[in-house]
């Protein structure tokens, strides 16, 4: 949608249609575990633009509920199925903007009643409409990814005891260590019960409760919500022309282009090129697909220059009172590419310490060894730390050295920064200062 409404801001005369399978459009796909906390209370407020606005202001066709099942890339015409019809539509420029699906594991008895992914804004209302009706008293969650995360506390507040079940040795495996120990550490001290380096078997429906087996034990609860990861949605288009990449994405280039001239692709679906490494990296993240879909409307309406050079995956997330960001590289994903780096963690305040608001804070950056540019950093704390990782994000993208960074006109007032600031304070113990 966002693909469509800066292409229609660009050119009002020109014709423009979208097919979508499910029956919302233009949604907060982010903000769901907050409707399922009850944090929003009407799931409406989750739509950013009603579909009747873009019909009828914007002159978008939108039509929903509607399953495109052929591409002809030759002819430049779709087959597309809705409830009644199937009907054949051509195009000058096709964007391509399928997302992606939930990963769902080959676990025998997960299509049982009961077990959820959280992926649409339908598999929110659904989860919302279990728990209302069904009031159970706790819930499992399969994966200690980012979305298992933020359900946790989402589950909490609504009064569930929470079970989460992890293959690997602990929760944000994408994180460092030592901030996965403080994850840990705070889910456990609000009653998560933490089940890691599990291997599951099997899921059996017990009565109305279901049963998840695996060699830490068997856990029991009215539903399971599994959350281990993403798949792009580019079956339709296996047999065509197109090139992808090894996760399935659509590869393109930092104008949203495919290698079929007149078709793009952003989003969940697509590519980004990793500025760190140079290369085509699948980052399925609302910003970078809100970013490749603007410049994607932008390229088909004719505006040829605006380009997304790439993304470094910056992500941020709460866990209960905690706050946890990282952007960039840290030691293992420097490690899969061949990168030597350096890498330290500091221990701070989130204002000045005299300020009774302050709060502890933790950064770690990861610079490269050979020519001591930033590459990535984490941060975990509270009092607004989350926010501090965009000034990493910046050193990133613009190509710092730590040098560069630790000497950073950051601003400073006593209510909301020490003198020095925790990411500039990072970056300074990596200075090397020899006398001469």
């Amino acid at each position: 949608m966002g693909a469509a409404s800066q292409a229609r801001r660009i050119d009002s005369d020109i014709s423009i249609a979208v097919f979508e399978k499910t029956e919302f459009v233009s949604y907060a796909a982010c903000g769901m575990p907050y409707m399922i906390s009850n944090d929003v209370t009407d799931f409406r407020s989750l739509i950013a633009i009603d579909k009747d606005e873009f019909i009828n202001k914007r002159k978008i066709a939108i039509n929903t509920l509607t399953e495109v099942t052929e591409v002809d890339f030759e002819k430049k015409s779709l087959m597309v199925k809705s409830k009644d019809t199937t009907e054949t539509h051509t195009w000058d420029k096709l964007i391509i903007a399928t997302g992606a699906s939930a990963a769902r594991p080959p676990i025998p008895g997960i299509d049982n009643e009961g077990v959820f992914v959280l992926r649409t804004l339908r598999d929110g209302l659904d989860i919302k409409n279990f728990i209302v009706d069904r009031k159970p008293d706790t819930v499992i969650l399969i994966g200690g990814g980012f979305i298992s995360l933020e359900l946790s506390e989402s589950f909490l507040k609504t009064g569930l005891k929470v079970i989460l079940v992890e293959k690997m040795d602990s929760v944000a495996s994408l994180m460092s260590p030592e901030i996965r120990e403080v994850i840990e550490a705070e889910l456990k001290s609000k009653g998560v019960q933490l089940v890691t380096s599990a291997s599951i078997s099997e899921i059996k429906k017990d009565g109305a409760r279901l049963n998840l087996v695996t060699d830490k034990g068997v856990f029991n609860a009215p539903f399971i919500i599994v959350s281990t990861g993403a798949r792009p949605n580019t079956g339709l288009f296996k047999k065509s022309p197109l090139k992808f990449h090894p996760s399935g994405a659509i590869i393109t280039d930092e104008y949203s282009r495919t290698n079929i001239p007149d078709v793009y692709a952003a989003g969940d679906c697509a590519t980004v090129k990793n500025l760190i490494t140079g290369e085509d990296d699948y980052m399925p993240m609302a910003t970078t697909a809100n970013k490749q879909g603007r410049v994607a409307g932008l390229q088909a309406a004719g505006v040829t220059k605006e380009l997304l050079r790439g993304a470094i995956g910056t992500q941020m997330m709460k866990v209960c009172d905690l706050e946890a960001a990282k952007t960039g590289f840290n030691r293992n994903d420097a490690s899969k590419h061949g990168i030597e780096i350096i890498d330290s963690i500091t221990d701070w305040k989130s204002r000045a310490g005299y300020c009774p608001a302050s709060r502890p804070i933790k950064v770690k950056l990861t610079i490269r060894a050979d020519n001591r540019k930033v590459i990535g950093g984490e941060i975990i704390g509270s009092d607004f730390a989350a926010h501090r990782i965009n000034t990493i994000a910046a050193a990133v993208t613009a190509g710092m050295t730590v040098e560069d960074l630790a000497y950073l006109d950051t601003g400073y007032a006593p209510p909301f920064s020490p003198v020095w600031d925790p990411v500039i304070a990072a970056a300074q113990n990596f200075i090397q200062r020899v006398k001469g």
